[in-house]
């Protein structure tokens, strides 16, 4: 799994910012799912145009001994059952 580039949350402005190397990517979170034992996070892109129907990441908070990360979720299943969380909230 590649564990490159970090991540920080800005709590004030409820937003988390994804770093590699140089550039960073800014997105709000939406939502926290908490979802058999492990948090989710939904994100959408921090963008200007608050109207327009935007796409949402979702990324599971994984912890590797003292390390803390976020990974894609590769699972279909787990996918589905965190997006019905999500949607049902």
């Amino acid at each position: 799994m590649n564990k490159e580039g970090s991540y920080y949350v800005d709590e004030e402005a409820g937003q988390l910012i994804l770093k590699n190397g140089e550039a960073e990517e800014s997105f709000i979170i939406e939502e926290e799912v908490l979802f058999d034992g492990r948090k989710y996070l939904i994100l959408v892109p921090d963008q200007e145009d608050e109207d327009e129907n935007r796409d949402a990441l979702v990324l599971k908070m994984v912890q590797d001994g003292e390390q803390k990360y976020l990974s894609i979720i590769e699972d279909e299943k787990e996918f589905q059952n965190v997006k019905e969380r999500y949607l049902n909230k």
